[in-house]
């Protein structure tokens, strides 16, 4: 036995996704995707207004993609985060790069793409509160 998990599923009534959500536990977050700390949002908000910049809100999921090889599964999870969340694929590839990761699950051919998301498109699409309770923000 490799290992043995707890989950708890929910069906989001009216929230419309090609695919699995997850919203993983802190600690299973990757350092990139974890939500900012209050000293790091402070640090953040000094530098943003030195600059002159607005900070966007942003929150963590997870997208799971599938297909028959690595990377048509990588396409498939971030193509399903580009149409969730109405933006480009391009963007989602550069938050997965900047504020996340691509994981590679056991079995070939499935990926989770997890990153910071902004939190008006989460909102937008009734998931915010779900994950506000999960990461207390």
């Amino acid at each position: 036995m490799a290992g043995v998990i707890t989950m708890q599923v929910s069906v989001l009534k009216g929230v419309t996704c090609g695919g699995p959500i997850i919203l993983p536990v802190h600690d299973d977050l990757p350092l990139l995707a974890r939500p900012l700390s209050e000293d790091e949002k402070r640090q953040a908000r000094q530098e943003a207004d030195a600059w002159g910049v607005q900070l966007e809100e942003s929150a963590p999921i997870s997208f799971v993609g599938t297909g028959p090889t690595l990377n048509e599964a990588t396409a498939c999870a971030l193509a399903r985060a580009a149409e969730f969340l109405g933006c480009p694929a391009p963007e989602v590839m550069n938050r997965a790069t900047i504020t996340g990761n691509i994981q590679i699950g056991r079995a070939p051919g499935t990926v989770t793409a997890t990153f910071l998301a902004p939190v008006a498109a989460l909102r937008e699409k009734g998931v915010y509160e779900l994950i506000r309770a999960q990461y207390g923000l």
